[in-house]
């Protein structure tokens, strides 16, 4: 458990908090490229408690400003855009990407008044099909981490986001959990297709099935935690899921087969009380299938919505992004579907974690909490969240991370070994990115 005075530490993003200052650093992920078009509307963005305008220069730079005009603090989101810059149409003040005032035709032309006036905004990359900001302090901003699908072509990766309203860390410790697939995302009877994920049973299932406690072991790296759930499997064997936990807020899990899909996903705080999931699917060697990109657009997954289960865009931050289940509607929990064919009777996949995590309250005292064995990765994820927040108030120490982004060029695994050997070992090679087997390690 932590104390009180712990948990609003790892949970409070706000500027000036530990927290949101230490993730202030870090690159953070927040649009997609396509969701903002040269001279097309704005786009609201909420990121770490912060009201921001997403937009599109003319020239095709993308600029992501405070959303108010400094003038009389009217919303430029109804701006015009257009020209090299977003205009307020209250008064016709226009604002380049950078937040520099570059027009102000409600003033005598001899004014000089436009030149000292400027919006705070944050410097934006486009990597990966993303929008990326930087809201740190730093005058240059630190490398982007090197993560495996960023210089890939766009036909090898599809991605999606959603929008859950709970606090960022407790929807990210489900991702670093891998007891919980043994209950929640279970089916009752593996020899049926399954509605979550419309696939046979298979031997991961199976073990999962008949081992519930998987022992966990951990191991601090340079990037973060690598997190190692391993579970007895048939004939003297163990099968060992590796997650990877990197700093501050992305996740891969791992998959199992022979050249597999992978994945990444960033846990983004929106506020204190809400987060956005950025995920990708992608293969590192080939373009994805029709069939492929078809099942991975239309199936639900943690990071994204069915379809027909996302609630009608509207124009607040990731407005285009929510679920239409909630807790006021149980997540249309089916309690028929429970007892006779899954264990959660919730057939949208992310829900099956949300449901239990937004009950928890959107930001979960963990005073109350009795954690166990299962628990080793939150807790050392935790840990150092919280060490690092710490060193940088205390020592002003920034995280040893940022001045190595090739440390984020790592992959997560699956496999199954003899009980006795060591899973660390085992994968060692597996959890690298080679660059003479992924064009996109250089």
């Amino acid at each position: 458990m932590l104390s009180e005075q712990e948990n609003e530490l790892l949970t409070r993003v706000s500027k000036g908090t530990p927290m949101g200052d230490l993730l202030r650093n870090f690159w953070i992920p927040c649009l997609f490229g396509w969701e903002v078009a040269s001279d097309g509307s704005p786009e609201r963005v909420r990121l770490l408690g912060e009201n921001l305008l997403a937009f599109r220069d003319s020239d095709g730079n993308v600029g992501l400003i405070a959303e108010n005009c400094p003038h009389r603090r009217a919303s430029l989101y109804f701006g015009r855009n257009e020209e090299g810059g977003l205009r307020c149409i209250y008064h016709g003040w226009k604002f380049d990407t950078t937040g520099q005032c570059i027009d102000m035709p409600s003033e005598p032309p001899e004014s000089n008044f436009k030149d000292r006036i400027r919006l705070p905004s944050y410097p934006c990359v486009e990597a990966g099909g993303v929008i990326w900001t930087y809201m740190g302090p730093a005058t240059e901003p630190p490398p982007m981490p090197a993560l495996e699908w960023l210089p890939l072509p766009a036909d090898q990766v599809i991605a999606s986001k959603r929008v859950q309203y709970s606090n960022w860390v407790q929807a990210m410790e489900g991702d670093i959990d891998q007891s919980h697939v043994s209950f929640v995302h279970s089916r009752l009877h593996l020899d049926e297709p399954g509605p979550i994920l419309d696939r046979p049973s298979t031997l991961v299932d199976q073990i999962r099935k008949a081992d519930t406690h998987p022992r966990f072991e951990v191991l601090e790296t340079d990037y973060g935690v690598l997190i190692g759930a391993g579970r007895d499997a048939p004939e003297g064997m163990k099968y060992w899921r590796i997650t990877q936990h990197m700093m501050p807020f992305h996740t891969i899990t791992g998959p199992y087969g022979e050249n597999p899909m992978r994945n990444w996903r960033a846990w983004v705080p929106i506020d204190d009380t809400n987060v956005v999931v950025i995920g990708v699917n992608f293969h590192p060697l080939r373009p994805l299938t029709d069939e492929e990109r078809d099942r991975y657009a239309n199936r639900s997954s943690v990071w994204n919505i069915s379809p027909e289960m996302r609630a009608p865009r509207t124009s607040a931050p990731f407005g285009a992004w929510r679920p239409v289940p909630s807790v006021e509607n149980d997540f249309f929990q089916d309690r028929e579907q429970q007892r006779t064919k899954t264990y959660s009777g919730i057939s949208e996949f992310w829900a099956q974690d949300a449901a239990p995590q937004l009950t928890m309250g959107q930001i979960c005292e963990r005073s109350e909490e009795h954690l166990g064995t299962s628990d080793l990765a939150i807790i050392t994820v935790r840990k150092r969240l919280l060490r690092e927040a710490i060193e940088l108030v205390e020592q002003g120490e920034l995280p040893s991370e940022l001045r190595n982004p090739d440390a984020y060029s790592v992959r997560a695994d699956a496999i199954l070994i003899p009980s006795g050997e060591s899973w660390i070992e085992a994968t060692e090679p597996r959890r690298r990115v080679y660059a003479d087997l992924n064009p996109t390690c250089p």
